[in-house]
């Protein structure tokens, strides 16, 4: 036994030490908030992360795995048809589900990824510019919200393309033509919009939920909107990649995501947690009617960057 006992030190040692590297599409300081206090747990690991918006973050490890050099450990964004592409392929690792009283539910792909917080996308109003706010989807195309109306770039963010995606497919294509005929605009991110509509230079937004409510916790003059007919919930799981070297810290990394802990972080920053009995984010309604996104394929993202000019 003695002789075993500085190898069995040693291997914890070593699990409890090395570099952690996330490719994710969250907002940055809101990854730092929960890389800081994972850390404080860990100290002897390091996190490195690679943060841009998903389809940027896609195309860099599209362009890693054509080289066969792939780097990250963890993938946490809004793209959930590409990680169903990476695990069709044998790319991510299964995770048992270990986390008591995790909702089954938000455990796709039979362990492979995991939901950690919930994302909606909704109405975001102005107060100032905007006294009577849309309850509705289909509400935007009322004449009096001409010129006011904006979203991001679904080349760029996952969570507008979920938009593309899921609208087009209730409401029809046409949907976003008359909206572009009424004058909607597009932004590239979610923040940078967000950070527009509070300055008054939109009266009304589609975008995240959570971003809206930390504009609003600054004094900015927005509220949010559920519409009636289903707020979109965009799916945004981590995952552990096949080749991770540090597999044991990354699934340590998911697992802490679950605890009490980090879901109290994204409850403050706004967000919705997974967990059961875990707060709810500052003046959200305790119960959303949501309907789950759906992504939009590249035909129908093809003809929205036709419709508004952009290029992918």
């Amino acid at each position: 036994m003695k002789r075993l006992l500085p190898l069995t030190l040693a291997l914890g040692l070593a699990l409890a030490q090395g570099t952690l590297t996330l490719y994710t599409s969250e907002i940055l300081a809101d990854v730092n908030a929960l890389v800081e206090a994972f850390r404080a747990r860990n100290p002897g690991v390091q996190v490195q992360v690679f943060r841009s918006g998903t389809g940027e973050v896609v195309a860099k490890l599209r362009a890693e795995l054509e080289a066969g050099n792939p780097q990250p450990d963890l993938l946490w964004f809004a793209n959930e048809d590409f990680l169903k592409e990476l695990a069709a392929k044998g790319l991510l690792r299964r995770v048992p589900p270990t986390v008591p009283g995790y909702p089954v539910q938000y455990a796709q792909g039979g362990g492979l990824y995991y939901e950690v917080r919930l994302l909606y996308n909704v109405l975001a109003v102005n107060t100032q510019r905007v006294r009577e706010a849309p309850s509705a989807w289909r509400d935007l195309l009322k004449p009096a919200y001409r010129g006011l109306l904006a979203m991001p770039d679904p080349n760029f963010s996952g969570a507008a393309l979920a938009t593309v995606g899921t609208l087009s497919e209730r409401l029809g294509f046409d949907f976003f033509a008359r909206l572009k005929d009424l004058g909607m605009r597009i932004e590239q991110s979610n923040p940078v919009l967000q950070q527009k509509l509070a300055r008054g230079e939109y009266g009304l937004a589609i975008t995240t939920d959570f971003g809206v409510r930390q504009e609003a916790a600054k004094g900015a003059p927005l509220a949010v909107v559920y519409p009636r007919d289903g707020a979109i919930l965009v799916p945004t799981p981590v995952a552990v990649t096949s080749w991770s070297k540090h597999p044991e810290l990354a699934v340590r990394f998911l697992n802490f995501l679950l605890s009490p802990e980090a879901q109290r972080i994204f409850a403050e920053r706004g967000y919705y947690p997974v967990m059961p009995g875990a707060p709810k984010p500052q003046g959200a309604p305790e119960r959303v009617v949501g309907t789950r996104a759906r992504f939009a394929d590249a035909q129908t993202l093809d003809r929205f960057n036709a419709l508004f000019g952009l290029r992918r």
